[in-house]
This record gives structure tokens, C-alpha cells and sequence, in this order.
């Protein structure tokens, strides 16, 4: 009786101690838990944070590895993620996606150093990419990329490029291209290519393609071409074309193209042709041609030709026509042929032709027009109103109001028995 009595004694004490110690068990359960759900949901250290041994106080200092910002010296194997890093910054491989990244200072790089800008020194064994701009002093061994623009001295081994414009000097053994407007000094062993116009000095061992506006001076070994005007010094081995004006000085080795007007002083073996007026100091090999006017000094070595009036002082080996006026000095081996006015001296091989000619005209052959208001000097002068003075061969005037001199002559409104006299005949 007694055991069982102190049993029912201990029985509720010992269910007070299991009661606390479950709940002890449950509250550890619960914390153990906890800790393993945060245990298991730890993020990853966060990309603003990348790994990098840094001896630096407040981003100041040494950083070893893709550190996001740093002012110092920094190494790293490949940046990727970059936000801003002055002083400077050696690379080894090439660049990641750093969109917003900046690097100012010295930019040194086994492959090619990158960001979204990058200002200072850059040099990149193999290139440089650049996102949106890069400016300072950059030279890269194969290639120097800007998905922006480029400004200051640019080297690349090989090929400079980039989508926006390119200012400074630049040089590249193949090719300096641009999708904007390149201005300053650009040098290419083969090609310098611009979308958006040239300015300054542009130097290309084959071409020199501009697509908007070339003005400066442009050279290329064989061909300088612009979609736009031309303006300045432009040389080339072969042909220069522009698509609108052509001013200044220009030299080809063929020919000389202008969809515009073409003033200055201009030479070309071949020919200068240009689709409006041709004005100023002008030479082709053999042509000179214009669907406008001519004007200033003119000569080819076989035709002078405008669908205008010529002006000035000209002189073609075979030919000069002009369906409009010539005037002043006129020299030509061959014809001289205008369906306008003829005045000035004129002096054509075989023959000097034109419905007014006034002036003084010579040819060793014929002299012939409506009207001639001078003196007509050539074989056979044919005249149909004379007012002056005709020599030659055979003097033929339909109305004769001045002199003839030659073995016959013929004026044929004198009363008959004097319209054709040897030597000398006359009506006044």
C-alpha cells in the first residue's frame, strides 16, 4: 500500500518533468530549423561585391582582382562588371560586360582592355573595346573598337573603328572607319571610310570613301570619293568623284567627277567632267567637259566641250564647242564651234564656226557665220553679214559692209561686174 501510494506520488511529477523537457526538445527542434532554413536560403555574395584582395582604405589603394571601383593600382585577370577604377589598371584576358564602366588613367591589357569608357592611356596588346566612348591617347596591336566615338591620338595595328564619330589624329596599317564623321588627321595603309562626313587631313593608300561632306585635304592611292560636296586638297592615283560641288584644288591621275559645279584649279590625266559650271584653272589630258558653263582658264589635250557658254581662256589640241557663247581668248588645234556668240580672238586649226562672231577669228582653213563684226582671217572665209575685215584664199559675203583681201573675193550685194574681183573688193 505504501509503494503504491508513493507510485501515484510520482507518477504526476515525473509527467510535469516530460512535459518541460518536450518543450525544451520542441523549442531546440524549432531553432535547429530556423537555423537550417537561413542556413539554406544564404544568397550569394552580391555582384557589387566581387572577390578581390584589396590593401586599400576606402577604395584607395592596391586591388588584386575584379574589384567594382578602385583609385590606385589595380590588377585583374579579366574585368567584367567594372563601375569606375582611376589610376592604373593591367588585364590580362579579354573583357567582360561592363555597360556602365569607367576607367580613367592608364589602361594596360595583355588582350584588350575594355569598358564602357575609357579615358587616359589605353594600350591593349591585341585591341581595345570600348562601349560608348574612348578618349586620350589609345593603341592597340590588331585593332582599336569604340561602339561610340573616338577622340585623340588612336593607333591600331591593324583597323580602327567605331560607330560614332572619330576626332584627332588616327592611324590604322589597313583601315579607319567610322559610321559618324571622322575629323583631324586620319591615316590608313588601304582605306579610310566615313558615313558621316571627313574633316581635316584624310591620307588612304587605295581609297578615301566619304558618304556626306569631305572638306580639308584627302589623298588616296587610287581613288578619293564623297557622296556629299568636296572641299579642299584632294589627290588620287586614279579618279576623285564627289556627288555635289567640287572647290578648291584637286589632282587625278584619270579623272576628275562632279555631279555639281567643279571652281579652283583642277588637272587630271584623262578628264574633269562635271554635271553644272566648270570655273577657275582647269586641265585634262584629254577632255574637259561640262553640262554648264566653263569659265577662267581651260585646256585638254584634244576637247574642250560645254552645253553651256565657255568663258575665258581655252585652248584644246582638237576641239572646242561650246552650245552656248565663247568668249576672250579661244585657241584650238582643231574646231572651234559655238551656236551662241563668238567674241575675243578666236583661233581654230580647221575652223572657227558661229552664228555671231565678233572680234578677231583665224583659221587656217574656214571662218564661217551669220554675222562677223571684225576681222575673219582663214582660206575661205564665209560670211553671210560682214561688217570689217575678211583675209584669205576665197573671201565669200552675202552682205559685205567693209573690205576683202584675197586671191578672189565675192561680196554679193555689189552691182554686178564687182561682186567677185580678185585681190581686194569692198562695199561700204
Amino acid at each position: 500500500m505504501r509503494v503504491g501510494h508513493a507510485h501515484r506520488r510520482y507518477v504526476p511529477h515525473v509527467r510535469g518533468h516530460l512535459c518541460r523537457a518536450s518543450r525544451a526538445v520542441a523549442a531546440i527542434g524549432a531553432f535547429a530549423a530556423g537555423a537550417s532554413a537561413q542556413a539554406t536560403d544564404r544568397r550569394p555574395a552580391r555582384d557589387d561585391d566581387p572577390p578581390s584582395l584589396d590593401l586599400a582604405i576606402n577604395h584607395v589603394g592596391l586591388s588584386i582582382g575584379n574589384s567594382r571601383r578602385h583609385t590606385g593600382l589595380r590588377f585583374n585577370w579579366r574585368d567584367e562588371g567594372v563601375s569606375r577604377v582611376n589610376g592604373i589598371n593591367s588585364t590580362f584576358w579579354m573583357p567582360g560586360d561592363s555597360p556602365r564602366g569607367e576607367i580613367n588613367g592608364l589602361s594596360l591589357g595583355l588582350i584588350a582592355p575594355g569598358a564602357a569608357r575609357l579615358n587616359g592611356i589605353t594600350v591593349g596588346l591585341g585591341g581595345i573595346v570600348a562601349g560608348t566612348s574612348l578618349t586620350g591617347v589609345a593603341v592597340g596591336g590588331v585593332a582599336v573598337l569604340s561602339h561610340g566615338r573616338i577622340a585623340g591620338l588612336t593607333t591600331g595595328g591593324l583597323v580602327v573603328t567605331a560607330d560614332g564619330s572619330i576626332s584627332g589624329i588616327t592611324t590604322g596599317a589597313i583601315a579607319v572607319m567610322s559610321r559618324g564623321e571622322i575629323k583631324g588627321l586620319s591615316v590608313a595603309g588601304a582605306s579610310v571610310v566615313a558615313s558621316g562626313g571627313a574633316r581635316g587631313i584624310t591620307l588612304a593608300g587605295l581609297a578615301a570613301v566619304i558618304q556626306q561632306r569631305l572638306s580639308g585635304v584627302a589623298f588616296g592611292g587610287l581613288a578619293v570619293v564623297t557622296e556629299g560636296p568636296l572641299k579642299g586638297i584632294a589627290a588620287s592615283g586614279l579618279g576623285i568623284a564627289a556627288r555635289g560641288d567640287l572647290s578648291g584644288l584637286s589632282l587625278s591621275g584619270l579623272a576628275t567627277f562632279s555631279s555639281g559645279r567643279i571652281r579652283g584649279a583642277q588637272a587630271s590625266g584623262l578628264a574633269v567632267v562635271a554635271e553644272k559650271d566648270v570655273s577657275g584653272l582647269t586641265a585634262g589630258g584629254i577632255a574637259v567637259v561640262a553640262s554648264g558653263d566653263i569659265s577662267g582658264i581651260t585646256s585638254a589635250g584634244a576637247a574642250v566641250i560645254s552645253r553651256g557658254s565657255i568663258r575665258g581662256i581655252t585652248a584644246a589640241g582638237l576641239g572646242v564647242v561650246a552650245d552656248g557663247d565663247v568668249r576672250w581668248l579661244t585657241l584650238s588645234g582643231g574646231t572651234l564651234t559655238g551656236t551662241g556668240d563668238a567674241s575675243g580672238l578666236m583661233v581654230g586649226g580647221y575652223r572657227v564656226r558661229s552664228p555671231r562672231v565678233t572680234g578677231v577669228a583665224v583659221s587656217a582653213l574656214q571662218v564661217r557665220a551669220i554675222e562677223l563684226r571684225g576681222i575673219g582671217i582663214g582660206a575661205h572665209t564665209d560670211v553671210r553679214n560682214q561688217r570689217g575685215l575678211t583675209i584669205g584664199v576665197y573671201n565669200d559675203a552675202r552682205e559685205l559692209h567693209g573690205v576683202q583681201i584675197g586671191l578672189l573675193n565675192r561680196a554679193r550685194n555689189n552691182p554686178n561686174g564687182t561682186r567677185l574681183l580678185p585681190l581686194v573688193n569692198a562695199h561700204f
